[in-house]
């Protein structure tokens, strides 16, 4: 089944175990719903805590007929990146989005599946710059102790290894790490987050997916699943923990740039 499902720490051998966890992910999960073009997208939010979840969608469609249309992984980053200039592809039948845009300011690109579609409010869509939190589920990781920062989709970097638009390959210094434990499976999980030098990235992976043994300083590369939440303004002000001293002065200034 679906390698994502493993960097949060969820094995499902077989298409029975995949379907029990989208039946336990639609009766435990926070409901949601967002009208789409005359039809509506149902999300189920299961969350296992430690920051884990699993999305199920169910599409509406127009004559009230109900079917699945996907089941994912999900973990909400600590830090939040801003995205403008963005735009929003939609796959509402098969309960998918995809955000395609530039971190703020720079010309650094980012490609990742939207998860909480169905929690943001049509204002935020309206928005010409996009407050998210982005985390890579790794496939696999190997540690090393030099390495150079790397931030390229996988599709080019590794074509054979690619199966989702928004893979991407990853590597970079590791700045901070922390065990988890998947609550459901009893996984052993590394939060990891790098610097990959154009950014600052959230990693999830499995310890069983994990070659080598982390440490601050060490280089982590890794191919990723990227994904993301969108931020309303509510959680944007729950995260706030006052000025980041390690961003020099001048991105300040500039966030005051004016725009033609």
């Amino acid at each position: 089944m679906d390698a994502t499902f493993r960097a949060i720490g969820l094995e499902l051998p077989s298409k029975k175990d995949f379907n029990l966890l989208v039946e336990r992910a639609g009766d435990q999960g926070e409901p949601t719903y967002l009208p789409c073009h005359g039809a509506v997208l149902h999300g189920r939010c299961w969350k296992l805590g430690e920051g884990l979840e699993v999305w199920t969608m169910l599409y509406e469609s127009d004559d009230g007929e109900i079917f699945y249309a996907d089941c994912r992984p999900g973990f909400r980053a600590r830090y939040a990146h801003s995205i403008s200039p963005w735009a929003l592809t939609e796959y509402a039948e098969e309960g998918e989005a995809l955000v395609h845009g530039y971190l703020y300011g720079t010309e650094v690109q980012v490609l990742f599946e939207l998860q909480n579609f169905t929690e943001v409010s049509f204002e935020e869509f309206r928005a010409d710059t996009l407050h998210v939190g982005l985390c890579g589920l790794a496939y696999r990781g190997r540690v090393g102790a030099k390495g150079c920062a790397r931030w390229e989709q996988l599709e080019e970097y590794a074509p054979e290894r690619a199966t989702y638009e928004n893979d991407w390959h990853v590597s970079g210094r590791v700045l901070a790490f922390r065990e988890l434990r998947n609550p459901l499976s009893g996984r052993r999980l590394y939060w990891v987050h790098l610097d990959l030098e154009q950014l600052r990235l959230e990693i999830l992976i499995n310890r069983r997916s994990l070659r080598g043994e982390l440490s601050i300083g060490a280089f982590l590369e890794a191919d990723v699943w990227l994904q993301g939440h969108v931020l309303d303004r509510r959680a944007l002000l729950s995260r706030y923990e006052g000025v980041d001293w390690s961003c020099s002065p001048t991105f300040f200034w500039q966030a005051l740039r004016r725009r033609n």
